[in-house]
């Protein structure tokens, strides 16, 4: 039966007898087992010294002129201590020892899993936001001082969960509105479109089910 790859990992087996570089290929494999197996890394945030201690793993940082976002081992090639390169997959996760958090990789970054009982803030200044699946179970502050709009997408768009929420904080001066789009049904406000009543009140959605939404809390009225 001849080598192929195996599926999660994509380690190696199922070699041919006698085949080549067998013993190399087995050794990457539990090199690779050993690192992605209850995965710890020291850091994501900090450039990668020049050389590193036996067993030192870390994740090369987004900024990097090389190798970014990989998973960086300090190992040996050929016997000459050096640090090897893992290439990460679609939903590897990695607990990151000077944070005390879990990351998990997008297919793109490394992007922090939030804590049990801790819900993300993310800031917004700017005119209109659509919102994205990222806004999922966070708070969005809108901290500028002109008017900002938030756009309810339809699910073909953006598939949220029947049940997601997803809270509003007007910080800044500007007005903060939110926006049914096209398809989409705005429930709790006459229209589909209303406005955070005041700064500092807020206002939480809750899609309930197929481009339907609930909205609740400090509302000032309609917009039209």
């Amino acid at each position: 039966m001849a080598e192929r790859i195996m599926p999660g990992l994509g380690l190696r087996a199922f070699y041919d007898t006698g085949q080549r570089d067998w013993g190399t290929s087995v050794s990457e494999d539990l090199r690779t087992l050993s690192a992605l197996v209850q995965a710890r890394a020291l850091s994501r945030g900090t450039a990668l010294p020049a050389s590193g201690n036996a067993g030192d793993i870390r994740i090369v940082p987004a900024g990097a002129p090389a190798n970014a976002g990989a998973i960086a081992i300090w190992d040996a090639t050929d016997g000459v201590p050096a640090w090897v390169y893992l290439t990460p997959q679609p939903d590897w996760e990695v607990w990151i020892t000077d944070e005390a958090r879990r990351v998990r990789f997008s297919g793109e970054a490394w992007v922090a899993i939030p804590r049990p009982g801790i819900v993300p803030i993310r800031i917004l200044g700017g005119a209109s936001h659509t919102l994205e699946l990222i806004d999922t179970g966070s708070i969005i502050e809108t901290t500028g001082s002109s008017p900002t709009t938030l756009i309810i997408p339809d699910g073909a768009t953006t598939p949220f969960e029947i049940g997601t929420l997803i809270n509003i904080n007007q910080v800044g001066a500007g007005v903060a509105s939110v926006a049914a789009g096209p398809g989409v049904s705005l429930n709790g406000v006459t229209g589909g479109a209303v406005a955070i009543a005041a700064q500092w009140s807020g206002v939480a959605l809750t899609k309930r089910g197929a481009d339907a939404w609930v909205i609740q809390g400090a509302l000032a009225g309609s917009v039209t």
